[in-house]
């Protein structure tokens, strides 16, 4: 009978080596490298579907490169939001004003998957998933959790967290860290934002927790860029900061969180305008 690890704090790394859970099953294949290749939106071609129409040379120019790469064996790439909606009802911003009115005269109810904006934002950015099954608990004392160690053999950039498990504490602040072993390599000229999965309240009723959201900028930097190639580029681990309702069951696989590229503050401004009197 496998054993499992308790609920508890890390006290120390020999405490950890001695408490072995069952081996996670590793993803098939070899790690894959970060290469530079063509047209790409987050290293791979791989990881999202490509659009039919082919961008223009102008378009290919203005495009951002987003580079990524496993820290650990057992993460999962990267892939494009695409929540799911209700495809076969219409969209209302595609029907003229007397269409929309006949489809509520015929008793019609709107839903919010018929907003256009609440579709975009359902299908833009990529997604994180956590890469092992994790239970987290909040008690008297403080955060206990159950997490898998990271094996030394899946440590691929030899990055290892405090706790040596896939869950972390932020300087003994009480809220756990859930640390999904991707590392990105963004250009200096825009942040990355890490959020919640868009209206999890309606995607992932079920959801016993929420996501800490943040802004990852130059200004702040803690992880190494370690290529000569990316001179332009600082790094940044897609670690979350999670907020915990109930005790929380996480199962490798699960959503956990959106990355998205976005302007820093200095380079925009809100300006009311101001019509002639």
């Amino acid at each position: 009978m496998n054993r499992q690890i308790p609920f508890e704090l890390w006290r120390s790394t020999r405490s950890i080596a001695q408490r072995r859970s069952t081996p996670i099953r590793k993803p098939l294949g070899r790690a894959w490298p970060l290469v530079s290749a063509p047209r790409l939106r987050l290293l791979s071609s791989t990881m999202e579907e490509e659009t039919a129409a082919s961008p223009t040379r102008g378009e290919e120019a203005d495009r951002i490169v987003v580079y990524w790469e496993r820290e650990y064996l057992t993460a999962f790439p990267p892939e494009r939001l695409k929540l799911d909606f209700h495809p076969h009802r219409p969209m209302l911003s595609n029907l003229t004003l007397d269409e929309q009115r006949s489809l509520a005269a015929g008793g019609y109810k709107v839903l919010p998957d018929d907003c256009g904006p609440v579709r975009t934002v359902g299908n833009y950015g990529w997604l994180i998933r956590c890469p092992a099954d994790v239970k987290l608990r909040r008690t008297a004392e403080g955060i206990r959790w159950q997490s898998p160690p990271i094996l030394p053999e899946e440590r691929l950039l030899g990055y290892k967290t405090f706790s040596g498990m896939y869950v972390d504490l932020i300087l003994n602040s009480g809220y756990p860290k859930l640390c999904c072993g991707i590392r990105l390599y963004y250009p200096k000229h825009i942040g990355l934002m890490m959020k919640d999965v868009p209206n999890h309240f309606y995607h992932h009723p079920e959801r016993t927790f929420t996501v800490w959201e943040g802004l990852k900028t130059q200004e702040y930097k803690r992880t190494p860029n370690q290529y000569d190639w990316l001179p332009d580029y600082e790094a940044f681990t897609a670690n979350f900061l999670l907020q915990l309702h109930k005790p929380t069951t996480i199962k490798r696989g699960d959503p956990i969180g959106v990355i998205l590229p976005v302007l820093l503050p200095k380079q925009f401004t809100l300006e009311e305008i101001q019509r002639p009197r």
